[in-house]
């Protein structure tokens, strides 16, 4: 459950339950839970994304018990009216902090600009934080209503590391919550993600100018997602390497700033794309930049550079699991997206990845519609959506 299962009566509700998730009444109160969290000498936290909700956790074993009602505690508990009204208060402050931040930084908001156009005000393109103008609508009933839709135990999933009798680990989870389908729960259908693509267009006060361009692409379960990801690799970030096509563009044009792949996969859609920033009097220039580097992927890699890439890719998921709580948190996210999926079994999809199989995704990918926002201040040297698409054929 995420972002994309709030609707617009709903929009901000995990804002406020993420602003409110020690405010238990149950068991504890709030400062009970920070007095616990502090003489476990762990930490207690939650976080959301598009598709997933996580509560996060860890002590000392002892405290194993006491920490993890808690955490049932702050995940499954309805919020009160006061809840409700802190919620509100604190939702309209990020609201806030986010606009004063947004002047230092014009380029902040295009991620979840791209997921709007692509996707509407809907699914996957509703705002992280929430919709500005229904903050006055979140109170006490949305949230408990919210809970009891979403947040219930038979959508969730508990995973634990450092646990040394796991039958008891188990019988704990039982105690706590139950058998895992003795409540009747609403219906839980989740809401299709349908890609429209488009194009969107902000002026800021700014000599730079930033072009993302975005196509649809797969699932995560789809077999082309490892080819998406060497794809990925290929292009990858200016700012994190130097071997990468995005690092020689910069360093060969004297106008691109940043260039980076854009490579997002969710439950039953997925986009594909490149953001490039620099100088706004080459916006043109900017946008050929982008298309040039696309385009480039219908052309044959050589057997070094896609060796190349498939290596950084699998270094890149490797220092992903340097961290208990990171392995942790990946375990769940694949157990979730695909039940079987290892590193060892990654691995061979992502050796298996040819130069024929990155031409033939780029082409069918770039056949489709573009998703396309410019942000900027010359952001009308930009050509248009159609002007994109004709290039592109």
């Amino acid at each position: 459950m995420g972002t994309r299962d709030e609707t617009h009566e709903t929009s901000g509700a995990l804002l406020a339950l993420k602003n409110t998730y020690l405010k238990t009444l149950k068991h504890t109160n709030e400062t009970i839970n920070y007095g616990m969290i502090q003489m476990s000498g762990g930490d207690l936290n939650m976080d959301y994304s598009q598709e997933r909700t996580f509560f996060k956790g860890h002590c000392i074993e002892y405290d194993t018990i006491d920490i993890f009602q808690m955490l049932v505690d702050v995940a499954l508990e309805p919020r009160s009216v006061l809840a409700a009204n802190v919620a509100r208060s604190k939702n309209r402050k990020v609201q806030d902090l986010h606009h004063h931040l947004h002047k230092y930084d014009p380029f902040s908001q295009n991620s979840e600009l791209l997921l709007r156009t692509a996707y509407g005000y809907n699914t996957l393109g509703m705002p992280r934080l929430g919709l500005e103008h229904n903050i006055d609508n979140i109170d006490a009933r949305l949230l408990q209503q919210f809970v009891m839709d979403n947040i219930t135990p038979s959508k969730c999933l508990i995973v634990a590391s450092g646990v040394k009798n796991h039958r008891e680990f188990v019988d704990l989870v039982k105690e706590r919550l139950g058998e895992l389908l003795p409540v009747p729960e609403h219906l839980y259908q989740r809401t299709p993600a349908q890609y429209i693509g488009g194009e969107y267009r902000t002026w800021t006060e700014t000599p730079q100018t930033n072009i993302t361009l975005a196509f649809q692409s797969t699932p995560w379960n789809h077999e082309d997602t490892a080819a998406f990801h060497v794809i990925n690799t290929l292009i990858g970030n200016s700012n994190q390497s130097l071997r990468n096509r995005a690092h020689a563009r910069v360093r060969t044009s004297n106008f691109v700033d940043e260039v980076q792949s854009i490579n997002n996969h969710f439950t039953d859609n997925g986009l594909f794309g490149i953001s490039v920033t620099g100088a706004g009097s080459h916006s043109q220039d900017l946008l050929n930049v982008a298309l040039e580097e696309l385009a480039n992927l219908r052309n044959n890699v050589s057997d070094q550079e896609l060796a190349r890439a498939k290596n950084t890719l699998k270094m890149n998921v490797l220092l992903t699991f340097e961290r208990q709580e990171d392995r942790l948190e990946e375990i769940a996210h694949n157990y979730m997206t695909h039940r079987d999926l290892n590193f060892h079994t990654y691995t061979e999809q992502v050796e298996r990845v040819t130069s024929q199989d990155i031409q033939r995704v780029a082409s069918k990918v770039l056949q489709g519609k573009p998703t396309l926002v410019v942000t900027g201040g010359a952001i009308n040297l930009v050509p248009t959506i159609t002007d994109v698409q004709r290039q592109l054929q």
